[in-house]
């Protein structure tokens, strides 16, 4: 495989006092070719948002995955439209579409290039790897106030769905929900954090597998130093282009 993938979500402080569940969803597909992955970060209000964080991520993944080849055509941000509006309509036979909410933030990337999808907080980063100081980032996008954000269950979704292209040199990237963001990047301007970002990336690299990754993210996420940060789910997904090495 042309790629290293890691990701983990670990349950919030403040939902493990009230002994609930994490809310949060990630999702990656690799190909030999072409790589996919989602972070979706469901809303603490929402009764159901686990469910529709879930299913988000997957259908979007499976959906953008199908199209990495094409990320250059519109046919690929119209399976990505598409397959949010299927989640839509799955999720409107269960319940009211408010019991799901949920942002969404991914990115999938091929050998000449990637494709940033956001709607809603959390954020993405794309980073030369060759050159910390070189990076793209889709910020999050707040609502009126700063703790409300944008849902895809929301009437107006689209208005708010966020789609652009970044050049090869973006060979890695970081998808994260805002729990994860609150320490993972530097804020006023979005930048990567040098004393987490890197360390991770370049530790990760040198793990043997995926799983191996998975565990290590996972540990960093439960680490009491986070908990101290923030009391809400935190999600991290990372991958990298190994063919760059």
């Amino acid at each position: 495989m042309a790629f290293l993938h890691g990701g983990a979500s670990a349950t919030g402080r403040s939902h493990l006092d009230k002994g609930t569940s994490c809310e949060d969803a990630w999702q990656v597909i690799e190909t030999d070719t072409s790589i996919a992955a989602c972070v979706c970060d469901g809303a603490g209000s929402a009764s159901h948002s686990a469910r529709g964080a879930n299913l988000l991520a997957s259908s979007v993944c499976q959906a953008v995955i199908a199209r990495a080849d094409h990320l250059h055509s519109p046919t690929c941000v119209l399976a990505l439209v598409e397959a949010i509006e299927a989640a839509r309509q799955t999720l409107s036979t269960e319940g009211p579409l408010s019991d799901f909410h949920a942002t969404l933030c991914g990115v999938v990337m091929n050998k000449e290039q990637s494709l940033v999808f956001h709607l809603g907080d959390g954020v993405a980063m794309g980073v030369n790897s060759d050159d910390w100081d070189d990076f793209v980032v889709s910020e999050p996008e707040n609502g009126e106030f700063a703790e409300t954000t944008y849902f895809f269950t929301l009437p107006g979704w689209k208005d708010h769905l966020r789609v652009f292209t970044a050049p090869k040199r973006y060979r890695t990237w970081f998808l994260m929900s805002d729990g994860a963001a609150s320490f993972a990047v530097k804020t006023s301007p979005w930048r990567p954090t040098p004393n987490f970002m890197k360390p991770v990336h370049d530790y990760l690299t040198g793990l043997p597998d995926t799983h191996a990754r998975n565990q290590a993210l996972m540990s960093t996420l439960e680490s009491p130093d986070t908990d101290r940060i923030t009391a809400d789910d935190k999600t991290l997904v990372w991958i990298d282009d190994k063919t760059r090495l």
